[in-house]
């Protein structure tokens, strides 16, 4: 579906609008490219490390990027990175593994995953996002809400992305915060079963919001009763209420995958 140029106005000003949020902390933000940075930073701080966003296994050239958070010393503190994808069905990257490694399980001596797929075809210019780590000392002042909205409104405006996903375990998945939070509406099983990248018995779940309800949930943004985001004038926003928890609290979205050395 093609933006109007409302639709543009909106992103635009959200951008700006959580771009002034992030300094307001006394905070930087850089987009990166350089995926092995990335993983240099996580394998210092994260406890689990996605291969989706590992130049290890993919070729991260092109199509991808991810922001680094800095404070007034240059230390890194928040990173969260995206990829875009161009597929008929987003889904066939679950199933034969090519979401987390190029070429997929079958170069992995593994065969196709079983997949419960959702409703909904997830196809076109998918994002996917995942690799958000906060830094403890910078929890709870809003990051793990701003940094997923930004990086959407980013590629809504620069990709005009038609669906952005996420993956997360079990044990997230059943809280609030990738609907109230992270504004993904749906959260469905997808794998219940043996997961290749972990060595074991797994229960993930797909997390996917469309073009329109990324626009619908944006403009929400002003109201969210923990962290809002005001823009600008002259938008047409509505004043939507619903659940919402502290985002901060759950500062990372679990990756479906452990460390890989």
């Amino acid at each position: 579906m093609s933006l109007s140029d409302r639709d543009f106005g909106l992103l635009q000003q959200s951008i700006d609008a959580i771009m002034a949020k992030i300094a307001s902390l006394n905070l930087s933000l850089v987009i990166e490219s350089d995926f092995q940075k990335l993983q240099d930073y996580l394998e210092e701080h994260s406890p689990s490390i996605n291969p989706t966003f590992n130049p290890a296994y993919n070729d991260l050239t092109k199509n991808g990027f991810w922001f680094r958070v800095i404070d007034d010393r240059g230390t890194t503190v928040a990173c969260h990175a995206d990829r875009i994808f161009h597929v008929n069905d987003f889904c066939d990257l679950l199933e034969t593994g090519e979401l987390w490694f190029d070429g997929g399980f079958r170069n992995r001596s593994l065969g196709r995953l079983p997949i419960i797929r959702p409703p909904t075809r997830i196809g076109g210019a998918v994002s996917h996002s995942g690799s958000l780590w906060v830094d403890p000392s910078y929890r709870g002042k809003g990051l793990s809400l701003y940094l997923p909205y930004l990086s959407r409104s980013l590629l809504l405006r620069n990709y005009e992305t038609e669906f952005h996903t996420g993956v997360v375990f079990r044990s997230l998945a059943g809280s609030q915060v990738p609907t109230a939070n992270y504004g993904y509406p749906h959260v469905e099983i997808c794998i219940d079963g043996y997961f290749p990248p972990t060595g074991r018995e797994e229960q993930i779940y797909l997390c996917y919001v469309s073009q329109a309800e990324s626009l619908q949930i944006l403009r929400r943004l002003p109201w969210h009763p923990m962290f809002p985001v005001a823009f600008g004038d002259g938008l047409d926003l509505e004043i939507v209420e619903g659940p919402v928890v502290d985002a901060d609290q759950e500062h990372v979205h679990p990756p479906a995958i452990v460390r890989q050395r």
